[in-house]
C-alpha cells in the first residue's frame, strides 16, 4: 500500500493553498480601500493640540481644522471640494497640509493653510487624513472624524457637520476613509498587498 499522497489529495492541497492565497490578497486590498482609519479621540488632549491654531480673532470664533495629505487623492478630492463651495460664517477654518507636494495658490488664498510635518502631526495624534475636526469658542470638540459615509463618497458632508457642530454637544463622526499619514499606520498598511494608489 503507498503512503504517498494520490494526485487528486495533491490537487485538493494546491486547490486550498490558491484560495487562501487570493483569499488574503482580498483582504489586504479591501483592508487598504474599504476599512476606515483611526480619528483622534474627542478629548481635552485633541483640543489642547489644536487650539494653537486659531486665528487672530482667538476664542471668540468656532475653530474648524482640515488636516489633509498631499499623496492621499481623498484629501485632494477634499481640497476641491474646499474651494468650490461657499463656506460657513463664524469659523475660522484651518488647512493642516502635510506631505511634499505644495498646497495650490487657490487653497493657500483662501484658507488660513500651515505646513505641517508628519512628526508633528502624531505628536497631535493625528495618523491620517483627510480628518475635519471642529472646536467650538471654548475649545470643546465638536466633531472629530471623515467627510463622508463611505470611500469617496459623492457626498462630502462638512456643511452639514459644521452647521450640526452648533446646535449640538458632540456631533457622531462619519467614517475616516483616506490614508495613513504617521509611521505606526504606515507600516501597518504596508505589510497588506497593495492595489492602487489611494
Amino acid at each position: 500500500m503507498s503512503i504517498l499522497p494520490s494526485r487528486n489529495q495533491l490537487a485538493a492541497v494546491a486547490l486550498g493553498g490558491w484560495f487562501a492565497a487570493v483569499s488574503l490578497l482580498g483582504a489586504g486590498l479591501l483592508a487598504r480601500h474599504v476599512v476606515a482609519l483611526p480619528a483622534p479621540a474627542s478629548d481635552e488632549g485633541l483640543a489642547r493640540s489644536l487650539r494653537q491654531f486659531r486665528g487672530a480673532d482667538g476664542p471668540q470664533t468656532w475653530l474648524a481644522v482640515h488636516v489633509l495629505y498631499a499623496e492621499c487623492r481623498c484629501s485632494q478630492r477634499i481640497a476641491t471640494h474646499l474651494l468650490a463651495t461657499q463656506r460657513p460664517a463664524g469659523w475660522h477654518e484651518v488647512v493642516l497640509w502635510v506631505g511634499n507636494a505644495t498646497p495650490s495658490p487657490q487653497l493657500e488664498r483662501h484658507f488660513d493653510v500651515r505646513r505641517i510635518e508628519r512628526e508633528e502631526l502624531s505628536r497631535l495624534g493625528i495618523e491620517a487624513a483627510p480628518l475635519l475636526v471642529a472646536l467650538d469658542s471654548n475649545d470643546r470638540v465638536r466633531y472629530s472624524g471623515g467627510y463622508s459615509n463611505r470611500k469617496q463618497g459623492s457626498v462630502v458632508a462638512d456643511l452639514t457637520i459644521l452647521e450640526s457642530a452648533r446646535r449640538e454637544a458632540h456631533v457622531a463622526a462619519l467614517p475616516l476613509f483616506g490614508c495613513a499619514v504617521g509611521d505606526r499606520l504606515k507600516r501597518y498598511f504596508g505589510a497588506l498587498p497593495s492595489g492602487e494608489k489611494t
